[in-house]
């Protein structure tokens, strides 16, 4: 069974050295929590880190065989993996070596474009082949590819793929499969409104409340619950009592099914008042920070959970322990936009640097894809957010460089194979015609 584990961001990783053309002011190193399988002994052109998860965001497990064990990264090049409950998936990875790069596969024919790692890797059939190919450079993948060679690599590593039909798995497992859900919560004080797919609760209890009893029911009760860290069985109904402080006391509720693992946050506020919001899920009541409301959002550092707050001038967001999100993602559901809370809790703008790759945020924090003009210099954004390099091909056909610092370059280029090609003034690369 596989055991799903959630990620702030599903981070896509291509090593390389960038250069310090932008200002350095522009940008915040930072980092973003993923986990990942690491090989800590990877020489040059090896994987030092594998990670594969749903556009859910939970990992899959890496196997030694299509019904084997859970394996690590290592020194061996074929890895096996069961793909369910979704139709394809998303591959982090980083490679040993400065300016080392990896590419995807779908197919072993030797002309075969490769992939950025990042992009999403549809899976069309019971058993495929996926392989990860590592270059010493951009150019040298994109010389291999010119070559009709991509075999023509450092190293090469094979995911094998099983996708088993929706007729295999049972009706139980198919809703299971993913997710540990709690079946209901009892508050000896307190009303919250339940829904099992709703992990964060704002409650207010009277100052003379010093104790609160939780029943967490979960869904399966072979399942694991624990409140606070202290287990709790079925044989107790899954009771605990919490002692309270004054003000706001966050609890939290984990529940472990053999698939899956979920937390619910109760934030009990006890006294006569209470700043809390109405209960919210975590993944809803914001702020939406464009022109025709940021007038309207909060101004002050005591507000509510769970919302966009104005602090010194600079936006925060308040998770539902009233503490501010800090070196992290933010998809925020009701804008639809991914965000990032710096250090300091501040919503990042511009360039900013996560310690493996270039992103841009706009204005309003709203993490760009596709093209983007910074200053009299274009770039590129891949569907990630990532700042592309190197060779760029885009769904016409046409050829871009974008240089070590992401600039995408225009007129004459000599390429690494000593081969000179011309870019025009919007960057793409002109064949078969003669150049002025």
């Amino acid at each position: 069974m596989h055991k799903k584990i959630k990620h702030i961001i599903a981070v896509s990783l291509v090593i390389g050295t960038i250069s310090g053309v932008l200002p350095a002011d522009k940008f915040f190193l930072g980092s973003a929590e993923a986990y990942a399988s690491t090989y800590r002994s990877a020489s040059d052109g090896e994987l030092n880190s594998l990670t594969i998860t749903r556009s859910t965001g939970s990992e899959i497990e890496l196997l030694d065989t299509y019904e084997g064990n859970e394996t690590g990264l290592s020194g061996n090049k074929d890895y096996y993996m069961s793909l369910t409950g979704a139709d394809g998936f998303y591959i982090s990875a980083g490679v040993q070596g400065s300016g080392d790069v990896v590419k995807v596969f779908t197919s072993a024919d030797k002309t075969a474009e490769g992939q950025d790692i990042g992009d999403y890797v549809n899976i069309n059939s019971t058993y495929e082949d996926v392989y990860l190919r590592t270059y010493k450079s951009e150019d040298a993948y994109k010389e291999a590819y010119g070559d009709k060679d991509v075999t023509d690599c450092e190293n090469t590593y094979i995911i094998h793929v099983k996708k088993p039909d929706s007729n295999d798995i049972s009706s139980d497992e198919e809703l299971d499969k993913d997710y540990a859900y709690l079946k209901s919560i009892y508050l000896s004080n307190g009303d919250i409104d339940f829904s099992k797919e709703q992990y964060s609760y704002n409650v207010s209890v009277n100052d003379n409340v010093k104790e609160l009893l939780i029943r967490a029911t979960p869904d399966n009760n072979d399942d694991v619950v624990e409140i606070n860290g202290q287990s709790v069985e079925e044989s107790d109904n899954f009771e605990k009592t919490i002692s309270l402080d004054e003000g706001n006391n966050a609890i939290k509720i984990y529940v472990k099914s053999n698939d899956d693992d979920e937390t619910y946050t109760l934030n009990v506020y006890r006294g006569s008042e209470s700043t809390s919001a109405a209960s919210t899920s975590t993944n809803q009541g914001s702020t939406s920070l464009d022109s025709g409301n940021i007038n309207n959002a909060v101004t002050s550092d005591s507000g509510k959970f769970n919302s966009w707050q104005k602090v010194n001038g600079k936006w925060e967001y308040i998770d539902g322990t009233g503490v501010p999100l800090k070196n992290q993602w933010w998809f925020d559901s009701k804008t639809g936009k991914t965000y990032y809370l710096k250090a300091d809790g501040t919503m990042a703008t511009g360039w900013f640097y996560d310690g493996s790759n270039w992103f841009y945020l706009n204005e309003k924090g709203e993490i760009q894809t596709g093209w983007i003009q910074s200053g009299k210099n274009w770039y590129f954004l891949n569907e990630r957010g990532v700042m592309q390099k190197g060779w760029l091909e885009d769904s016409s056909g046409n050829w871009y460089y974008l240089d070590n610092s992401g600039t995408m370059k225009t007129g004459w280029l000599e390429n690494s194979d000593g081969k000179w090609y011309y870019l025009d003034q919007t960057g793409k690369m002109i064949d078969n015609t003669a150049a002025n």
